[in-house]
């Protein structure tokens, strides 16, 4: 959310989303154990929860963002077989799915391969570096001996191994309220990834008390500083919206993904390719989005390559 999330981007288990959005065989929206409120998360695994006098047409188009967003930035829920509702524009398609159908047999065969141990990674796709808990005591020995509690104002390094500390106690839920006042201390310092982290937290209330207002100002302190996860991260509640926060921006969110995929982060340039193939905040173009969608999937964006298959699987296409 994540992290739409998404971003994974991949916002993916420990780094970018949390509950996945769910539909029941009505299309109606299931709210997680822990949302009783109405609130619309910006994240891509946060759950929608649709009022009752809420449309059929908005409770829908919800569920798609959600969808689209933990599609970004997951990397451990199965892909979807869930064909698109939506139509597609075909100029220039064929020509760019032409270049691929020539070594379809062995891109597939290399993603088969690839995909092999997937199931050993972490759901959350940031930050791409996440300690197991075992590995807490020897990051924790290796601060302590290098002093950096004295340093922690001027070494980047010792602010590096605090966020590895803080990324384990969140995101393996060893204890969430140290690991948040750790990245605020780091956010204040200047470290943009603890910027972003302090971001997620709070715009989901992941641990801690839910501030999304607070949340996106952080994001938009580290976009400042050129953070492409931030981009994502705002671009993803862009994207949703949160009520009485933000209001959605299909054209606002747009930008920033592309801003992120400029940075080259694969789930930017997921959700980048998502938004030219829907029309969302920019002109329907699936022929732009099929070399995005690409590049992404040859990173190991899984969801890409679902897009990818199914693309090349289409009779209007061949």
């Amino acid at each position: 959310m994540f992290s739409k999330v998404v971003g994974r981007t991949a916002l993916s288990a420990g780094a970018t989303s949390l509950a996945v959005a769910a539909a029941s065989a009505s299309g109606a929206l299931t709210s997680s154990a822990s949302a009783s409120t109405t609130t619309t998360k910006c994240d891509a695994k946060n759950t929608t929860t649709a009022t009752p006098g809420t449309s059929q047409k908005r409770i829908f188009k919800s569920l798609r963002k959600e969808t689209t967003l933990r599609h970004a930035s997951d990397k451990e829920v199965p892909p979807s077989e869930a064909k698109s509702f939506f139509p597609v524009r075909r100029s220039n398609t064929r020509k760019e799915l032409s270049k691929l159908r020539a070594k379809e047999k062995e891109i597939f065969t290399r993603w088969e391969l690839d995909e092999d141990g997937w199931r050993e990674l972490p759901a959350r796709a940031w930050p791409a570096y996440q300690p197991k808990p075992e590995e807490l005591e020897g990051i924790q020995s290796q601060f302590n001996d290098l002093g950096c509690d004295d340093q922690i104002d001027s070494s980047t390094f010792c602010q590096d191994l605090l966020f590895h500390i803080s990324t384990t106690l969140v995101f393996y839920n060893v204890d969430t309220k140290k690991g948040f006042a750790q990245y605020e201390k780091l956010a204040k310092e200047g470290h943009v990834d603890s910027m972003v982290a302090c971001g997620v937290m709070l715009v989901e209330g992941f641990g801690i008390k839910p501030d999304p207002a607070t949340g996106i100002e952080w994001f938009r302190k580290a976009i400042l500083k050129g953070s492409a996860q931030g981009c994502y991260e705002l671009g993803t509640c862009l994207y949703t919206g949160i009520d009485g926060v933000l209001e959605e921006d299909p054209e606002g969110a747009f930008a920033l993904f592309e801003k992120a995929a400029q940075k080259d982060h694969t789930g930017g340039i997921y959700m980048v390719a998502d938004c030219l193939i829907e029309g969302e905040g920019t002109e329907k173009s699936v022929g732009r989005a099929v070399p995005l969608f690409y590049r992404a999937a040859e990173r190991g964006h899984r969801y890409a390559r679902q897009r990818i298959r199914e693309l090349l699987a289409r009779k209007e296409y061949q």
